[in-house]
C-alpha cells in the first residue's frame, strides 16, 4: 500500500522511534511497524498516478499554512491483527485539510482504503501494527499506559510514500507548508 501522509515534527518523530526500538528491545516485537517512517495518514491506496498526485499535493500544500495539532492518549483496533496507536484529535484545519488531500488523490489512485474516507477517518499514530501477539497485546498497553501520549504536534508537511518493489516504502516527495503567523 502507498499513502498520503503527514511526517511527525522532529520531537515526536525520534519519540516515535524510539517507543519502536523499545518495544522491540523489551518484547522482542520485529517488523511491527509497516511504514517506518512515523506519520499519520490522509490517504491510502494501493496505487497512484505518482506524477499527477506530485502537482495536485503541492497545489494543497502551497495554500496551507502550518497547524497544531494534539494527541490523547493510546488507542486499540482490534481484530485478527490488533493496532496500538496514539489518536490524533481532529480539529477544523486537520479535517479541512484531510477534505482537500481526499478530492485531490481519489481520482489519483486506484484501490483506495475505506478506513480515510472523510466519513470515517480516524487520524492516528501506528505504534504496533500486525505482528503483536494477542498474549503479548497487556503486556504492552501496561508498559506504555504510565506514558505521557498528550502531544501537541506541528503539522507542516504533505509526503507521499511509495511501495518500492524490492526496496520496501519509500519517501518519494514531500511539500512543506508555510509557517504559521503565530
Amino acid at each position: 500500500m502507498e499513502g498520503i501522509v503527514s511526517l511527525l515534527d522532529e520531537e515526536h518523530y525520534r519519540l516515535t522511534e524510539s517507543l519502536w526500538e523499545e518495544l522491540e528491545r523489551t518484547f522482542g516485537l520485529r517488523g511491527i511497524y509497516v511504514t517506518p517512517y512515523p506519520h499519520f495518514s490522509y490517504h491510502v491506496a494501493k496505487g497512484y498516478d505518482a506524477a499527477r498526485l506530485e502537482t495536485a499535493l503541492r497545489g494543497v500544500a502551497d495554500s496551507t499554512r502550518a497547524f497544531p495539532v494534539r494527541t490523547g492518549g493510546l488507542g486499540i483496533f482490534t481484530g485478527q491483527s490488533p493496532v496500538l496507536y496514539v489518536p490524533v484529535v481532529r480539529s477544523l484545519a486537520l479535517s479541512q485539510l484531510h477534505q482537500r488531500v481526499w478530492e485531490a488523490a481519489s481520482p489519483l489512485s486506484s484501490g483506495e482504503e475505506a478506513y480515510y474516507q472523510p466519513e470515517s477517518w480516524m487520524p492516528h499514530i501506528t505504534i504496533v501494527f500486525g505482528a503483536l501477539p494477542s498474549e503479548t497485546l497487556p503486556a504492552v498497553v501496561h508498559l506504555l499506559s504510565e506514558r505521557d501520549f498528550y502531544w501537541q504536534i506541528s503539522v507542516d508537511n504533505l509526503t507521499y510514500i511509495e511501495d518500492v518493489v524490492g526496496q520496501g516504502q519509500k519517501l518519494q516527495f514531500q511539500f512543506k507548508f508555510e509557517k504559521s503567523s503565530t
